[in-house]
């Protein structure tokens, strides 16, 4: 117990450094749309900390296995760097009885990630997005940036610039989804303003392209020199909205034998079911191969450290973004394409250990 509490007490200090540096670094972004909000858009403190807080849970699901992998790194290659790693092993003890304990903590992290992923996460983004919703509904022009896309209902709007008080736009583009056509308005200029719970859209000089969802064949192209698009809040959310990362496990499952029960492809909703198991046990998996490689770079203390945890992880998510890609697509089931980066990493980790271990 002894042994353990010390190799906790040196592997807790990293893990805590790298889940504060990469929590930070992915939520930089969201932060500064945060601030706008507060500060430019005039959202009360008490709605953007919720908002933040909300969306919080997301960015834990990536930045603990990235912490820990870290923590492996800089924990194992300081103990090796201090030959402590090979006074453990003089004094009679094995591998197992050395690394029992960073392992076991990887464990529990990724059962308390299962349903972290699964249950938690899902409703912490459902709720950042209906309360996200409700801001936009009561001012939607508050979401009106220049070059920035933004969701109202089944539109999608851009426009090149926006004046300051985000009412005159020039050079816009709006993308609308119908049940049987989809289509595409480009303006020249435009003014956006809210009436009678509803966005309207004063468009100049542009025009008007429809695609028919039954017949490809079937386009039309219109020029205009006014035009009027109204888009209508209609509920807390419309069902295209919702992503699918917004919502419960239980729903993704019932969502997938219904398709499969009318013979309609699931790649999309059975990639993102995967996901999030798989993301559970990122952390047992970049545990694997972190370990042995921190004792294999012994030399050259944090910098070696993070540069090779940033080596890791880049080919560990590369990996996992090309089997969602590929699952989403439906060319590979979802099973073996979003479980690719994890066996892979735990692979290697295995193959290290060995190698470690045959010394």
């Amino acid at each position: 117990m002894i042994l353990a509490r010390y190799l906790t007490g040196q592997f807790l200090p990293p893990f805590f450094f790298g889940l504060t540096i990469f929590s930070g670094v992915l939520l930089l972004d969201k932060l500064f749309d945060l601030i706008d909000l507060l500060i430019n858009k005039g959202v009360s403190l008490g709605v953007s900390a919720q908002i933040f807080f909300l969306f919080f849970p997301t960015i834990l699901s990536l930045s603990v296995p990235m912490s820990l992998l870290l923590a492996c790194l800089l924990t194992f290659g300081k103990l090796s760097e201090d030959n402590e790693i090979l006074a453990l092993r003089a004094s009679g003890l094995s591998f197992t009885q050395i690394l029992w304990p960073p392992l076991a903590v990887a464990a529990l992290i990724s059962l308390a990630l299962l349903p972290f992923n699964t249950r938690l996460a899902p409703a912490a983004m459902n709720r950042f997005r209906a309360l996200y919703h409700r801001i936009a509904s009561t001012d939607p022009l508050i979401q009106i940036e220049p070059r920035r896309f933004f969701n109202v209902q089944n539109a999608r709007l851009y426009a090149a610039e926006v004046s300051d008080d985000r009412r005159s736009l020039t050079n816009v583009w709006i993308y609308r989804l119908f049940a049987d056509r989809s289509e595409r308005v480009f303006a020249r200029q435009g003014t956006a303003e809210v009436t009678n719970q509803r966005l309207s859209l004063q468009l100049e000089d542009g025009q008007i392209e429809r695609f028919s969802g039954i017949d490809r064949s079937d386009f039309t192209h219109i020029n205009f020199r006014h035009y009027t698009v109204n888009i209508p809040f209609q509920g807390p959310l419309n069902s295209r909205d919702r992503a699918w990362r917004e919502i419960g496990t239980a729903e993704l499952r019932k969502e997938i034998a219904r398709r499969a029960q009318q013979k309609k492809p699931t790649g999309d909703i059975e990639a993102e079911l995967h996901l999030r198991f798989s993301m559970g046990f990122a952390p047992l998996a970049l545990t694997l191969i972190g370990i042995p490689l921190g004792m294999t770079l012994e030399r050259g203390g944090r910098g070696v450290g993070f540069g090779a945890a940033m080596g890791v992880l880049f080919v560990y998510y590369l990996l996992l973004v090309m089997g969602l890609n590929v699952a989403e697509r439906g060319k590979w089931p979802a099973l073996p394409a979003l479980w690719i980066a994890n066996v892979v990493a735990a692979s290697i980790g295995i193959v290290l250990f060995k190698r470690r271990l045959s010394r």
